[in-house]
Order: C-alpha cells, then sequence, then structure tokens
C-alpha cells in the first residue's frame, strides 16, 4: 500500500477527533511525572501532525500485514485493559500505526519514565527504550514496531 494511502486513510479516521482531543496547553507543564499527561501530550502533538500534513508529504510504500498486525496488536491491550473504550482504541490505532509506519518515531515519548523506573531517550539521533526488552516478551507488545533501540537501564546516564 502506498504510504500517502494509509495516511490519507489514517488523517481521514482521526478528523472526528479534532474537537475531543485537548490542547497540549490544557495537559499540564511539559515532562510531568504523570505518565498519562506525557501520553496525552505526545498523542496531541502527533494528531497536530498529522492533522496539519498532506498524503502527498509522504512517499513509499507499507506493509499492509503490517497495519493489520499494529490493529490486532492494540485490539489485544485494549482487551486486556481498556475494554469498552472503543473510540479511544481507534485513536490510538491511528496514532500508533502513524509513528511506527509512516513517522518512524518512537510509540512513547522521549522523556518518559515508566512505573518500573525503565524509559525512554535519544541520544545523538537514536532513539533508545531500557524497557524494549522486558516489554517485547509481553504477548503481542507493540514493541516489535517501535524505532527504539534496545538499552540496558545504565546507558541513559
Amino acid at each position: 500500500m502506498k504510504t500517502s494511502l494509509l495516511f490519507q486513510k489514517i488523517k481521514g479516521n482521526l478528523k472526528g477527533y479534532e474537537k475531543k482531543v485537548k490542547t497540549s496547553h490544557d495537559q499540564g507543564p511539559p515532562h510531568t511525572a504523570d505518565i498519562h499527561a506525557t501520553m496525552s501530550r505526545y498523542n496531541w502533538d502527533n494528531f497536530q501532525e498529522i492533522m496539519n500534513s498532506l498524503p502527498e508529504d509522504y512517499t513509499g510504500e507499507v506493509d499492509v500485514e503490517k497495519v493489520k498486525d499494529i490493529e490486532t496488536r492494540i485490539d489485544h491491550y485494549f482487551q486486556l485493559y481498556g475494554a469498552g473504550d472503543d473510540e479511544f482504541k481507534e485513536f490510538i490505532k491511528g496514532i500508533s500505526i502513524y509513528l511506527a509506519l509512516i513517522a518512524g518515531k518512537p510509540l512513547h515519548p522521549p522523556g518518559i519514565v515508566f512505573s518500573n523506573k525503565t524509559t525512554v531517550y535519544e541520544r545523538k539521533g537514536v532513539y533508545y527504550c531500557t524497557g524494549k526488552k522486558i516489554f517485547i516478551e509481553e504477548e503481542l507488545s507493540l514493541c516489535k514496531y517501535c524505532i527504539c533501540h534496545s538499552s540496558p537501564a545504565n546507558s541513559s546516564e
């Protein structure tokens, strides 16, 4: 599938969220310790990037099987942790597919610190996740599609 067509589909699916997504200034200070606020800000920023871009900004091809696999993995995650929140699930699908297969950005924002103290960080233009080795072992983990490299916990210091 052409990347531009996938982008156009994602943007079309996300258009209905324009009035539902909080603006980033409604989400507290940047780099807050609250993982939910940090993710909300990252999702907001990437949502805005999608809404302000055009399909022709994206070239290349995307493997349709990868798109389907990401969707399956997100469905699995929401079945476990967010049953009944189908609207949010569809929003996350669009953002995640965009990040992983179109924009080539981490699925979690650099600087985030997870509850187990693992983090995502950037060094010299390369993204690392100190928890990827742990998280990728989870059934149907999205880490398979994240651009972050695995990293030992102490290498970000």
